[in-house]
């Protein structure tokens, strides 16, 4: 077999690979870890009969959003790392299907197609 037409299965591999492994680290990445409730402190107890806060009911309030707080910029920047590794890994993925396609047209015009590819990745190719 010649080279040039081993070399256009190993850029499927390879593009396959990736995109699985992009998958994966994405899913693994971004799951998000719930805090149980067990965890949480219970609030302090209230004056009966009065619609005043004690303050230590108002610390204990601004304890809870400071954590609430932070724990939204966390997730905040877990999604923006998300997007970003999603937009490189599209971004590789296109080069990738680019270059396939590149080769495909090389080898055909040799008279030596490619090997054929899966349906999926012809659409993929087809639609960019």
């Amino acid at each position: 077999m010649e080279p040039s037409s081993w070399l256009g299965l190993l850029a499927v591999v390879v593009s396959t690979l990736g995109s699985l492994g992009g998958t994966w680290l994405g899913r693994t990445k971004t799951t998000v870890q719930e805090i149980p409730a067990a965890e949480l402190p219970a609030a302090p107890a209230q004056p009966v009969g009065t619609w005043s806060v004690s303050p230590e009911m108002y610390h204990w309030f601004q304890e809870q959003m400071t954590a609430l707080h932070a724990r939204m910029r966390v997730l905040e920047n877990a999604e923006r790392e998300s997007r970003s590794r999603a937009d490189r890994t599209e971004r590789l993925l296109g080069l990738a299907l680019d270059h396939i396609s590149k080769q495909d047209d090389q080898l055909r015009g040799a008279g030596m197609p490619l090997v054929p590819m899966d349906p999926e990745l012809l659409a993929a190719r087809d639609n960019r």
